[in-house]
């Protein structure tokens, strides 16, 4: 993959290019091969976002991410250029994956009992039957818009039976949770109206959470904001509030990722069609398959630990305090350690991909992520058998942290 032509080896300029809002989701993994090689062990000199250590290389990675020198806790978010007060941080201080090591490992422990493999695996019937019904929407027409039509609706309705609210509310939910999602983007510069609008969504969020947890405090159902209310007897240090920031945590990492990594590794097989037909033939290798198009095109580009010693690293010290920013995106087509990084590999033995993080903040609805995954893109090119893309102009979000597409035109 050739270099960005217009970025010569100045990692700042390519680390600026990458954070910039007109990006093109097309144009990252070259930008990701051009900062890796000219500076695999760089400090990038962004105030905003603490000025932090970047990680491109998978085997930094695999060190560091396993250290118990690196933690994610409160301190974090004010490292990460989303502001310094208000309703939104208020929540995302709640939000485990924000807690101190003791107290994140409990509620994550908690959330856990409704993520466990033999609960998920029950869901596989009711997700092939969600699959089937939106598939039969839209196939006579001939085609569609897979995100809005097939991407987002899939993950959010099941997340939404998970949890307990009404499938119905899911425009309201989508509101809350684009502007949510906008607001927490740490490689976007914070304007005064963004941090007015992600506060005024998260104040909106809270309250529709809060009378869903008042309305199954009342009436318990089998959902996992039952459960929660329910475990506050034998843990009555979780307060409503508490609960409310991690049922926005759920809707956030039970959609949004998940609606963005069907999107990219459809957008991806459709660019590489041998790997469609390839797929047909051995559909058995279906898991694999997933695997590789998780390693492919994350929905994670970027995440942040911060340093709680000095940790020696090459011939650098990353010192206490220090953020350490992960590039996902870049670790996981690192040729190092995938050959061939930018081809789809369904063969490919090595499956060691960052998607869903590491440790102990590894992404507690991987294994929902997967089922719904493979049920999407089995069915996508079994039904579709001439599926193709309808526009070549392809539309991304503007975030990096979660990053998707805007849309994507399809036909058949």
């Amino acid at each position: 993959m050739l270099p960005h032509p217009d970025l010569p080896g100045d990692p700042a300029r390519i680390f600026e290019r990458i954070l910039a809002l007109d990006r093109r989701g097309d144009e990252l993994p070259r930008l990701y091969d051009q900062l890796r090689a000219v500076a695999p062990v760089w400090r990038a000199p962004v105030d905003r976002l603490g000025r932090p250590w970047i990680i491109t290389r998978h085997a930094d990675a695999s060190a560091l991410v396993r250290s118990s020198a690196l933690i994610k806790d409160e301190r974090l978010l004010g490292l990460a250029g989303v502001g310094a007060g208000g309703p939104f941080i208020d929540v995302m201080r709640r939000m485990f994956a924000f807690q101190a090591p003791a107290r994140h490992q409990r509620m994550r422990s908690l959330v856990n009992r409704g993520f466990t493999p033999r609960s998920i695996e029950k869901l596989r019937p009711a997700v092939q039957a969600l699959v089937d019904g939106l598939l039969d929407r839209v196939e006579p027409r001939g085609e569609m818009d897979l995100v809005a039509d097939f991407a987002f609706p899939l993950p959010v309705t099941v997340i939404c039976r998970l949890l307990g609210a009404p499938v119905e509310d899911v425009p309201r939910i989508e509101g809350y949770s684009t502007t949510f999602a906008r607001r927490a983007d740490p490689a976007e510069a914070l304007t005064p109206e963004m941090e007015k609008r992600g506060d005024d969504a998260t104040l909106a969020f809270v309250a529709y959470v809060k009378a869903l947890i008042a309305a199954r405090r009342a009436e318990p159902a089998d959902d996992l904001v039952s459960r929660l209310v329910a475990i506050q007897r034998e843990a009555p240090e979780l307060s409503d509030d508490d609960i409310a920031a991690t049922t926005i945590l759920l809707f956030q990492a039970g959609h949004e990722t998940t609606t963005n990594l069907i999107a990219k590794g459809v957008l991806a097989l459709l660019r590489q069609p041998d790997r469609i037909d390839w797929l047909r033939a051995h559909p058995e290798a279906i898991e694999a398959a997933v695997e590789e198009l998780l390693r492919f095109d994350t929905a994670v580009q970027i995440s942040t630990k911060y340093a709680a010693r000095d940790i020696p690293f090459h011939d650098e010290t990353i010192r206490e305090g220090d953020a350490v920013t992960f590039v996902w995106g870049a670790i996981n087509r690192d040729p190092a350690h995938f050959p061939d990084p930018h081809r789809l590999d369904f063969e490919r033995t090595n499956r060691d991909h960052f998607s869903f993080g590491m440790g102990p903040n590894y992404c507690l609805g991987a294994s929902l992520a997967r089922l719904e995954i493979e049920h999407a893109v089995l069915s996508l090119i079994r039904r579709l058998p001439d599926l193709r893309l309808a526009d070549e102009a392809i539309e991304y979000k503007p975030q990096l942290h979660l990053h998707g597409l805007a849309r994507l035109r399809v036909a058949w």
